[in-house]
C-alpha cells in the first residue's frame, strides 16, 4: 500500500504521459477532482479509496501503454506555436 501523497504524483505522472490531449486533460482532472473528494477520509474508508486508486494506476498505466503503442493524429492543442 503506498501513501496518498505518492500515488497522487503517480496518477498525475501517468496521466501527464497519455498521448491524446483530450484523455490526458480528462484524467488529470479525475484524479486531482477524486482526490479532492477524499481528502477527509480515514480509516478504513481511506484504505479503501488508496486501494481504489492504486487499481486506477495500472488501468491509466495500461492505456498509456497502448496509447503509444497505437498512436493517434496529433491534436491541435498539442501543436507548439512559437511565440512572436
Amino acid at each position: 500500500m503506498s501513501t496518498p501523497n505518492a500515488l497522487y504524483r503517480a496518477l498525475l505522472r501517468q496521466a501527464r504521459e497519455l498521448p491524446d490531449y483530450n484523455f490526458r486533460s480528462y484524467s488529470v482532472r479525475r484524479v486531482k477532482a477524486g482526490f479532492r473528494k477524499n481528502q477527509h477520509l480515514q480509516g478504513p474508508e481511506a484504505a479503501a479509496a488508496i486501494e481504489d486508486g492504486e487499481a486506477q494506476l495500472k488501468l491509466l498505466t495500461r492505456q498509456v501503454v497502448l496509447g503509444k503503442l497505437y498512436p493517434s493524429a496529433a491534436s491541435v492543442m498539442d501543436a507548439t506555436v512559437p511565440m512572436v
